[in-house]
């Protein structure tokens, strides 16, 4: 087990990282304002105790984790999505202290950096200002290393492929095995890691928490001995987390090589996404490449100082505002036409619904959005990407058409079995500017069943906090007892600024005396006046 010293500096890494990037990088959770509160130098004290001294007792149980919730957000197609995490903040810290107490040996043991072949989240903690990856190696370093690898004379064929479902279909049990492969690693760190995932995986030996920087330390340690064994079969490839691509003279090398991976992978019980598994011919030319179009525009990009991190597909959660050449190229187009078209399919075309609203968008007329509103629910993963757009433009949508749009995505909010993350996205809406319908949020409050999700009652109280008159916050405050732990911290956080101290007293004072969590009990006050916290500045900067 580690000395106390080496615990308490990878717990100190662990909360500056989480302060700086939050506990994940999945869009459709907001940053929790308990991270806010965390930066309190009072409130960061107890919790570093906290977790070193439950750690240094190398039991899990005192570790005393959270149940982990999930959220389906939308991948690729219609039916592809990716399982996001949602961990408690101070299970995060926990999870994140144990996997850099043991980061830098898995870093050692990956395949150098200086060979260019694996870019994905290199590890580099020291003067990293609260980041824990190196950000000259990313995805636009990877795909610039693609580039210059395609170039060279002796390199005719490129096989793309990418591993299927990669974080769900990760063995832990596996990953167990490879980490107490690596010298020098602490075993009873990895078994306290592993009693962690299998706990979250409710014992079901496959996944790691998807959103997590603590995942993708893991998730580059299971794959050390894959890389290691294409490297011994001297396997000319370059991979960013599950992306490869392997480089070969012929067809044939290229048949060959192929293979050996997907053998390789079977025997860790992962398995290549067949649909996007391709063998190119590089084409050459006066010694440059032939790149087509789409990939070259993918290839010159600028290079930003950052990791690349995010979870979208071809099905985007974000509207990017157009350029002027796409106004220019929009504002020739037929709006008419393109919306009767979607009007006239039983399911629409991803592409064609893009460039619809890009037609819309570049031609200014915003009073079509609300004929979007009447279709959308027959590609519903395209309703963030919609949102998005009605939230950027609201001030420029005429009052009608925002009527017409709020009557038509609230049923988006109240009927029941509607996914969840649809209902996050449209309840925000909700709750912005001129789309603000607090009648229609409540309502959903109201309707709130245990079952609905994971994070839907946390973004439900956090859309409403601003909003609310004392007798809806006292219904409020009466769900607690039945409340998960972030809408917990979420009830006491609306008490607190909208519920006077002596009507506050008697409930705070009850949750201080009997709740185990740590931020719950700094959200409440205290009769111990050497004990009181000013609880009010800390809410205020936490907002």
């Amino acid at each position: 087990m580690y000395k106390e010293k080496e615990i308490i500096e990878a717990c100190n890494m662990a909360i500056n990282n989480i302060i700086k990037e939050g506990t994940t990088d999945v869009e459709l959770f907001n940053k929790p304002f308990e991270i806010k509160l965390i930066e309190n130098n009072e409130i960061r004290q107890e919790i570093l105790e906290s977790v070193v001294k439950s750690i240094k007792k190398n039991n899990f149980e005192e570790l005393k984790i959270n149940k982990i919730g999930h959220v389906l957000v939308p991948k690729k197609n219609l039916c592809d999505y990716r399982k996001c995490a949602w961990i408690d903040v101070i299970d995060e810290i926990k999870y994140l202290t144990l996997v850099l107490l043991i980061a830098k040996e898995i870093e050692i043991a990956r395949d150098n950096k200086s060979n260019k072949r694996v870019f994905s989240y290199r590890l580099k903690t020291k003067g990293n200002n609260g980041y824990i990856f190196d950000n000259e190696y990313n995805y636009t370093s990877f795909r610039h290393r693609i580039l210059e690898k395609s170039k060279m004379k002796n390199k005719r064929i490129v096989v793309e492929c990418d591993i299927s479902n990669f974080y769900d279909r990760l063995n832990l049990h596996r990953l167990q095995s490879t980490l107490l492969s690596i010298e020098k690693i602490d075993k009873d760190i990895i078994n306290l890691l592993n009693e962690v995932l299998l706990f979250w995986s409710n014992r079901d030996s496959y996944g790691l928490p998807v959103g997590s920087n603590a995942s993708r330390i893991l998730a580059e340690a299971s794959l050390l001995e894959i890389d290691n064994y294409l490297i011994s079969k001297k396997i000319d490839f370059c991979r960013f987390v599950d992306d490869y691509r392997i480089f070969a003279k012929n067809a044939s090398e290229a048949h060959k090589n192929l293979a050996l991976l997907v053998e390789r992978l079977n025997k860790e019980g992962l398995f290549l996404n067949y649909s996007k598994t391709n063998i190119k011919e590089l084409m050459k030319n006066d010694n440059k490449i032939k790149i087509e179009k789409d990939e070259k525009k993918k290839l010159n990009v600028e290079v930003f100082n950052k990791i690349i991190r995010g979870y979208s597909g071809l099905i985007p959660l974000k509207f990017r505002e157009l350029s002027d050449s796409e106004k220019n190229k929009f504002i020739k187009e037929d709006e008419n036409e393109n919306i009767l078209k979607l009007k006239g399919t039983l399911l629409i075309d991803p592409k064609e619904f893009i460039v619809t609203i890009k037609i819309i968008l570049a031609k200014e007329k915003y009073d079509r959005l609300s004929e979007i509103s009447e279709i959308i629910d027959r590609f519903p993963q395209f309703i963030p990407y919609y949102v998005d757009i009605l939230i950027k433009y609201s001030s420029k949508i005429p009052h009608n058409t925002i009527n017409i749009i709020k009557n038509n995505m609230s049923k988006w909010v109240l009927e029941e079995e509607i996914p969840e993350y649809i209902r996050v996205y449209v309840i925000r809406l909700f709750s912005i500017n001129e789309f603000k319908d607090k009648e229609t949020v409540f309502k959903a409050f109201r309707n709130l069943r245990r079952n609905a999700g994971d994070y839907i009652g946390r973004a439900i109280l956090e859309s409403l906090e601003n909003d609310l008159n004392r007798g809806e916050v006292i219904e409020i405050r009466d769900y607690y007892i039945r409340a998960d732990i972030w809408e917990k911290r979420e009830i006491l956080k609306i008490v607190q600024n909208k519920l006077s101290v002596g009507e506050n007293r008697p409930f705070l004072k009850d949750i201080r005396l009997h709740s185990q969590d740590i931020l719950e009990k700094d959200l409440t006050y205290t009769e111990d006046k050497s004990q009181f916290r000013k609880i009010s500045k800390v809410i205020k900067n936490a907002e």
